[in-house]
Formats: structure tokens, C-alpha cells, sequence
């Protein structure tokens, strides 16, 4: 099954980051951490939306203190959450050029 980003306008799949190829990582939402969750959301400006245990963040979201590396593997901490998105102005220029399906009038 292919992995896609989540977040509003990430472009990110299958493992390499859509802008400049790096290496990426993809983490389920924490389901059962409810408190945990809405930070996750309320970040990523969706409070009133619920992803299902399918979707998924990509590293590209997380500030490296917030992975544990071992043995060549970088698995998220039970505690991190995600901080790293695009601003409103940036997104919806990124939205635009690229096709995205936010709205421009949201902002």
C-alpha cells in the first residue's frame, strides 16, 4: 500500500520527499492518545477533521529531536508532535502552482 502525507498540501509519498528527494519516514496518527491528537491536529490547523488509522505524517513534520534513531531506523517518540508546516500565505502559493485542492477564500 502506498504511503501519502496527510498534511494539507505535503506532497510527500512512497519513502522520498517530493522537493528534493531525501529520505522520509511516515507515522500513524496517535488514535488512542486523544490529548495527543488534538495537539497533532490543532498544528496542523484540521481540528474539526479525524483521520483514520490509514493515514499518516511524514518526517518532513517532526523536528529531529523528536525521533530516536537506532540502528539505522528512526522511530517517533511516544511524546512528539508535530510543529513543521507550511504558513498560510506559503501553502496557499503552494497550493496554487501545484494544484492542491485547498481553497484560496479559506484564507
Amino acid at each position: 500500500m502506498p504511503r501519502y502525507c496527510a498534511a494539507a498540501c505535503c506532497k510527500n509519498r512512497g519513502g522520498q520527499s517530493a522537493t528534493d528527494r531525501h529520505k522520509l519516514s511516515f507515522y500513524p496518527f496517535p488514535l488512542h492518545d486523544k490529548e495527543r491528537l488534538e495537539k497533532w491536529l490543532r498544528n496542523m490547523k484540521r481540528d474539526s477533521w479525524t483521520p483514520s488509522k490509514h493515514q499518516l505524517l511524514c518526517s518532513d513534520h517532526f523536528t529531529p529531536d523528536s525521533l530516536d534513531v537506532r540502528w539505522g531506523i528512526r522511530y517517533l517518540k511516544h511524546t512528539a508532535v508535530p510543529t513543521i508546516f507550511a504558513s498560510p500565505g506559503d501553502e496557499v502559493m503552494f497550493c496554487f502552482f501545484f494544484f492542491c485542492s485547498t481553497k484560496l477564500t479559506d484564507y
